[in-house]
């Protein structure tokens, strides 16, 4: 009973660790649709996004062949989580190199394009979903690592599931108020997806450098905006 409830709390725990990458690509992308529908977007994304995790757990077999080499290639031994990770690291690295270059030199993106306000909410939900499942990978693995109980695997997922929920609003208002952290966000974003791609490729990068990169940029755009602030009282 007692390794069950740690096990639980520790998975937990990691569950939301690795979805930080998450949450910060979800607050990103609701920013292009109106603010009265982003909370609804993000939770029914959020919840397909799950349901589309559990229906994944059920294959469990399959997703631990995931590391099996279906192709060698020069000096790789590719596999289909190889080739997830790629696909998705080209399609994060792509869409935040965009975003930047929209925000930067373009200006206010939601005026680049005329999109139907429900093919927008759409490609919104499909793309949470899409980048849920490609993140997902490891943290299914991670869990299938530490138990194979199920059930302690999916009340993980929902709890981690349950603070993403929480947080996606508070993380979403910050970035809308502060373009600094936007310019962040979107970088940190970016790194990700090139370490997704080094890791499809078997080139070790280890993700604590991108991490402290992160904070690093991070702490000093809170400084000035804090300094910033001050100067104006």
């Amino acid at each position: 009973m007692f390794h069950d409830i740690f096990v639980l709390f520790t998975l937990s725990a990691l569950e939301i660790v690795l979805g930080i990458d998450n949450l910060i690509f979800i607050s990103l992308l609701v920013q292009r649709i109106p603010s009265a529908l982003r909370n609804k977007i993000c939770i029914f994304g959020l919840s397909l996004a799950l349901l589309m995790r559990l229906v994944a757990l059920f294959f469990v077999s399959s997703i631990l062949s995931m590391d099996k080499t279906i192709l060698s290639f020069l000096w790789l031994d590719i596999s289909i989580k190889d080739c997830v990770l790629v696909i998705g690291g080209i399609f994060l690295s792509t869409k935040s190199f965009l975003e930047l270059y929209r925000d930067v030199f373009i200006g206010d993106s939601n005026k680049v394009r005329n999109i139907d306000p429900k093919s927008k909410l759409i490609l919104v939900v499909l793309q949470i979903v899409l980048i849920d499942l490609i993140f997902s990978i490891d943290s299914i693995l991670t869990a299938i690592a530490l138990t194979h109980n199920i059930v302690i695997i999916t009340i993980a997922f929902m709890f981690s599931m349950l603070v993403m929920f929480f947080l996606s609003s508070h993380t979403t208002s910050l970035i809308s108020s502060y373009p600094e952290l936007k310019i962040v966000a979107i970088l940190f974003i970016f790194a990700i997806g090139v370490y997704l791609i080094l890791d499809g490729l078997h080139i070790e990068l280890s993700q604590k450098y991108i991490y402290i990169a992160f904070a690093s940029s991070l702490m000093t755009t809170l400084l000035n905006i804090v300094k910033r602030r001050n100067a104006i009282k």
